[in-house]
Order: structure tokens, then sequence, then C-alpha cells
């Protein structure tokens, strides 16, 4: 009988908590675990948004994504194969600077020509990425492509 007691009454309970004790910690480690990846995040955002401002500071005054990605066409010799270009502005609640978006179209053009503009806008330093792009086949010849693209970049809010 005493054997019951010390088995129900002291040994039992003890191992209920320390059941406990092991399900609680295992609870705090994936907090910790979550938390350290948050901390990394939160790092990594910051290093790119220094990053990002050194870059807006080194551009050329009164430099607008329009004429940047007129100029890259121009470059990569695909100008006569814009069909629209279409400006979007995306203000920010919070902080100095606004998004720039353009949503550019081009018809009829070799892969080549297109790859090269791409890699001029990727590639460019002002801090211009491309963040969609559609790519189809157009007309008789299966060599022309059609692309929808999206560029992307930070610039600093107007004042008002």
């Amino acid at each position: 009988m005493t054997m019951f007691l010390v088995i129900q009454f002291i040994y039992l309970p003890l191992l209920d908590r320390k059941k406990e004790l092991v399900r609680i910690l295992g609870v705090e480690q994936d907090a910790l675990r979550q938390m350290t990846q948050l901390q990394q995040q939160f790092q990594d955002l910051t290093r790119n948004l220094d990053l990002d401002q050194k870059i807006l500071a080194a551009r050329p005054p009164g430099f607008t994504l329009f004429s940047f990605l007129d100029s890259q066409a121009e470059k990569s010799r695909i100008k006569k194969n814009i069909d629209y270009m279409r400006p979007i502005t995306q203000n920010m609640d919070d902080g100095p600077y606004s998004i720039s978006k353009v949503r550019l179209k081009l018809t009829d053009l070799y892969l080549k020509a297109f790859v090269d503009f791409i890699q001029g806008v990727e590639t460019s330093g002002n801090g211009v990425h491309v963040i969609s792009l559609s790519l189809s086949r157009t007309g008789e010849q299966t060599n022309l492509l059609e692309a929808v693209l999206e560029a992307r970049t930070m610039v600093p809010k107007e004042p008002r």
C-alpha cells in the first residue's frame, strides 16, 4: 500500500511534470529559432536598405525610370520595337522614397536584342530591377518575340 501511494502521489506527478517541462522546452526552442530567423531577416533588410540608399545617392541628378528604360532600349537597338511604356508611381506611407514602376511592351524583337536590353537594365548599377516578365512568340517567324515586362526602382519622394 505504501508503495502504491508513493507511486501514485510522488512518482507519477514527477513524470507528468517532466513531460510538461520537455514540451515547454520544445516550444521555447522553436520560439528561439523563429526569433533568430527574424533577426537575420531584419539584418538582411537593413543591409539592403543601406545599399539601396548608396545606389540612389550615386544616380545622376534628374534620374527617372521612364527615361532610363528609354535610353537602355536605344542602346540595345530595340527602341523601334516599343509598343507602349506606362509609368506607375506608388507612394509609400513612411519613409522618404516612393516606388516607380514602368510597364513596357515590346513587339517583334529578337532574343539577343532583348537579352542585351535586360542585361543593361539589371547591371546598370542604378537599382532598377525587372519584377515581372512575359514572353511569347509572335508573327509568322518563330524567332521573333513579344515581351511585356515591368521594371521597378525606388525614387526620392517629390516635395508636396
